[in-house]
């Protein structure tokens, strides 16, 4: 057990042992959602819905990912018929869940778990698939496998937080300190239930304001709520001022009423997919000589990055010339893997 134990007295530690996580299980198993990719308690899990579940729940609330999932399943049932699939058609069925690098990484993951013709249970072998780290590979272990391990994602740091009154800030140093405690919830059995009710007493009840603490079957042992100090954790430093960007962002015709789209490079935001010509993807200044007609359209486009905010200035323009990229006609623009970004400066 690690140093930081210490602060937490031995008593209340075999107590959460031997007690709280049997409490926890119990509460879990009677209020839990009903979600796609869980399965029912006594059934195995599927391990390809329980992957693709967490790319999908990267950054996006459960319920925008749920009728995602059903249509992601419904086309891609298996992780060979993902692998198999054209990367194109991944993205068409991912717009709109934004940070499309998932869907990347993804993909290319089914199509290394197909070259290892087994789907790996231990986290050393799960993190070598893309875009699978830390948290990604303990999920799947867990709620799929059943492994002695616990993930660690926003909503259960906030809960050990509370628990344990850990006083490091969001971010890498409360992951940090979590780890230290989290053990405390592993078991030999029943870690995919225990995984669950961790994660799922932290979206339904320990919230991040105003939480249902009448409602935790762990409040007797929380010392921030005992201590009448819950919404206290976890610490919060104030959030920096994240930098913004102007671009302009060109809607090009050509005579045939055919719209211009740019596929993007295999690295960078949005890779491999299509964009329209826009100022800071890539843009060839030279192109604005090749357009008639210019209109700008009088309201400005806004949209949030994890990094930076970016104001787009939108220009229609018409051409003569044969532009390099994909001409499509409007009701088409659906059937290729486009941003949600592109969609809003569309629509």
């Amino acid at each position: 057990m690690q140093s930081s134990l210490l602060n937490v007295n031995s008593d209340f530690i075999q107590s959460l042992v031997y007690n709280e996580r049997d409490q926890l299980l119990h509460w879990y198993l009677k209020i839990k959602r009903t979600l796609p990719w869980r399965a029912a308690y006594g059934t195995t899990p599927n391990a390809y819905h329980v992957l693709v579940s967490e790319f999908m729940l990267q950054q996006t609330t459960v319920q925008t990912v749920i009728p995602y999932f059903e249509r992601f399943i419904k086309r891609f049932p298996t992780v060979e018929a993902l692998a198999a699939a054209p990367l194109d058609e991944v993205y068409v069925l991912w717009q709109g869940l934004g940070y499309y690098s998932r869907a990347k990484n993804l993909h290319r993951a089914c199509q290394q778990l197909c070259e290892m013709d087994y789907f790996p249970k231990d986290v050393p072998t799960l993190k070598t698939l893309a875009g699978v780290g830390d948290y990604t590979s303990a999920a799947v272990s867990a709620i799929a496998f059943d492994q002695p391990i616990m993930p660690i994602d926003g909503n259960v740091m906030r809960v050990m937080a509370r628990l344990f009154m850990l006083n490091q800030p969001k971010g890498p140093k409360l992951h940090a300190e979590t780890l230290h405690y989290i053990d405390l919830f592993v078991g030999q059995t029943n870690n995919t239930y225990v995984a669950q009710a961790i994660m799922e007493l932290g979206a339904l009840v320990c919230k991040p304001k105003k939480p249902l603490c009448n409602q935790c079957p762990l409040a007797e042992k929380c010392r921030a709520f005992n201590n009448n100090a819950v919404e206290q954790f976890p610490k919060v430093l104030p959030k920096p001022i994240k930098p913004k960007r102007v671009a302009t962002t060109f809607i090009i015709e050509n005579k045939h009423g055919r719209i211009l789209i740019v596929k993007r490079p295999a690295k960078g935001l949005f890779s491999n997919m299509y964009i329209f010509p826009t100022t800071c993807f890539d843009f060839d200044p030279r192109l604005l000589m090749q357009l008639t007609h210019l209109k700008q359209l009088q309201k400005t486009i806004r949209h949030v990055f994890s990094h930076f905010d970016l104001e787009l200035t939108v220009i229609f323009a018409k051409t003569t010339h044969n532009l390099e990229g994909e001409w499509v006609l409007p009701d088409d623009l659906g059937r290729y893997g486009m941003p949600t970004l592109m969609h809003k400066i569309w629509r």
